[in-house]
């Protein structure tokens, strides 16, 4: 799905104070000399002359009315007869924030906090400014500042709550909204705020009752509707989901967010033709909507046209791709006798299937050297065609050009023929095998290892989990299982201890001690995880149990996957429904289990 839409309070317009204001000082200069101060509670600046303020006044009501370009060209014209005037420093910087430009609005308003620091709408916008370029520390010291200034200010606690958000620091974004609500019931955006911190935590069914109570306070919230399908969509109930995204199309068409919400949940259906249409809208109505094109991209992918996804792919590079200081390399250019850096940039399990591009580069007679994250370091280190594994905690290394993996495919001109696929690519250690070995004893009969849930608060987690008491009732006697995940949901800490599954936890220390469990196994039975692309590269023999619509790497219908010829595929046939799909492996597994028995 495209990202929850939150709705960032401006403190400015969340009152009348500004206006009270205005009559205030207007009153004064009716009854003061020129040049005389008002000193009082509210204000202790030197009151502007009478022209000024008029002239404040009038651009004030063009930015309620939302004329940013017509406002600001009103405040500009005071700045220049009063350039230490807080009022226009303030304001013009919130239409700067509010046009977009968001450095020029921390510049305008820090300048007016040079004057007068005691402000909190000023503490709250510069905030909110500072959170648009991605300075989040500063941003919520600065919310910090005007929560203390107003304390009970449902506004501030909301806007913090959304800062802490995107520092991914979930129980301290929960804590700020719920002391937002606290302040304010019928605050209705920090309840859609709360809600998408709930929808991050995967708590969906009191998202959805969020989103609900929401739209009850305020049903002209557009971003609450949508989130509001987001939660339906999340919680597989699709329909429902598209019918909310259709209602908010029918009162605003040119919402560019809506057509995209409603190509993710047309995806979720497989109804991959009307969803790409439904981005190709998106994008028409806003061309430089990175989420959209992302997801467009996903959809090509996963209907196996890479000759059209890999190029559009590259649109995540605007979504917060590491920024490194040579140039990026797509093919295309020599690089013989270069030293070419290949760097992580998603998840692990990314890393681990496309880590394989290396000995590609390699063969163009450049030097690789392949920067990961650093619990891969130990395993990668095994892959051929590499010079050097450095972590991405380590400083950087000399290099003359750079590639992403995930742009690796586009460099080659990928095409599902031409996928890759050497078997192994990567192998365990020696010595952890036979500590493995030794830890888990002689086999008897068939040895399978398990793992039954990936990263929940991954974007597509709620759809690569199952409970471990379902998964073991379908579990036929006879083979061992292993549990080969590190951690467990606590739904699951119960049934766990009361099956036949060996759970080593943190006996685990690696992907160097998975790698070398996975080696010791018959078989891996997995959900996408990063598990299953380590046992992939490891050529061992893999199951992997898939959503009805699986991420891209995936794609539909086929039972094989040409990334991982020893893997097979395993597919719901009800969208979050793993019945099926654990009676056909059942099935399955005792057959092979009856193989493997000595005779």
């Amino acid at each position: 799905m495209i990202a929850p839409l939150r709705q960032d309070r401006i403190p400015l317009f969340a009152g009348v104070a500004y206006e009270r204001l205005f009559v205030r000082k207007l009153m004064a200069l009716r009854r003061l000399p020129r040049g005389r101060r008002l000193m009082n509670s509210d204000d202790q600046r030197q009151l502007p002359e009478p022209p000024t303020l008029d002239t404040l006044h009038r651009a004030f009501s063009l930015h309620q009315q939302g004329r940013l370009a017509d406002a600001a060209r009103l405040y500009e014209q005071i700045l220049a007869a009063e350039p230490s005037n807080f009022d226009a420093l303030h304001l013009l910087g919130l239409t700067a924030h509010q046009s977009g430009d968001h450095e020029r609005a921390v510049e305008l308003i820090s300048a007016a906090l040079r004057i007068d620091q005691t402000q909190p709408d000023a503490c709250s916008n510069i905030g909110l400014a500072l959170q648009a370029l991605g300075r989040f520390s500063e941003a919520l010291a600065f919310t910090d500042v005007a929560i203390s200034l107003r304390p009970k200010s449902s506004s501030g606690h909301s806007n913090r709550g959304n800062i802490l958000r995107d520092m991914k620091r979930l129980p301290e974004a929960l804590a700020s909204l719920d002391r937002a609500v606290a302040l304010d019931p019928s605050d209705a955006i920090a309840l859609n705020n709360r809600g998408n911190v709930l929808l991050d935590l995967g708590r969906l069914e009191e998202a959805l009752a969020g989103f609900d109570r929401a739209i009850a306070l305020q049903s002209g919230l557009v971003d609450a509707h949508l989130n509001r399908g987001n939660a339906l969509a999340k919680l597989h109930r699709l329909e429902e989901a598209l019918e909310c995204i259709d209602g908010v199309l029918a009162i605003e068409p040119q919402r560019a967010a809506a057509h995209a919400n409603r190509g993710a949940v047309l995806q979720q259906v497989r109804r991959l033709d009307e969803a790409i249409a439904a981005y190709d809208r998106a994008i028409e109505l806003k061309p430089d909507f990175a989420g959209a094109k992302f997801n467009k991209a996903l959809a090509l992918l996963l209907d196996g046209r890479f000759d059209e996804g890999w190029p559009l792919y590259e649109c995540r590079v605007v979504q917060g791709m590491l920024s490194l200081p040579k140039p990026a390399w797509l093919g295309g250019k020599e690089i013989r006798g270069r030293t070419v850096l290949l760097h992580s940039e998603q998840g692990l399990g990314d890393t681990l299937q496309f880590c394989r591009y290396a000995a590609l580069v390699k063969e163009m007679q450049a030097r690789v050297i392949l920067r990961v994250p650093s619990p891969l370091v130990g395993f990668v280190s095994t892959l051929q065609g590499v010079d050097a594994v450095v972590s991405e905690s380590d400083a950087l290394p000399e290099f003359d050009e750079h590639c992403p993996l995930l742009s690796l495919p586009l460099a080659f001109r990928t095409r599902l023929d031409t996928i890759p696929a050497p078997s192994p690519y990567l192998s365990s250690r020696v010595d952890r095998r036979q500590f493995w070995s030794r830890r888990l004893g002689a086999a008897n009969g068939l040895r399978v290892g398990l793992a039954w849930s990936g990263n929940w608060n991954s974007i597509s987690g709620y759809n690569r989990f199952l409970s471990v008491a379902d998964l073991t009732a379908h579990l036929p006697e006879g083979p061992t299982y292993v549990g080969l995940q590190k951690d467990v949901r606590p739904i699951d800490l119960e049934a766990l201890a009361n099956s036949e599954v060996l759970f080593l936890g943190d006996e685990i220390r690696d992907f160097e001690d998975t790698a070398a469990l996975c080696d010791l196994m018959d078989l891996v039975i997995t959900v996408d995880t990063s598990l299953a692309h380590v046992s992939g590269a490891l050529a061992r023999p893999t199951w992997v149990l898939l959503s009805k619509v699986p991420d891209w790497r995936w794609m539909l219908d086929r039972p094989d996957s040409p990334w991982y010829p020893t893997a097979r595929l395993y597919r719901q046939s009800v969208m979050g429904r793993w019945d099926s799909v654990l009676e056909q492996v059942a099935e399955d597994l005792t057959r092979l289990a009856e193989e493997k028995r000595p005779r």
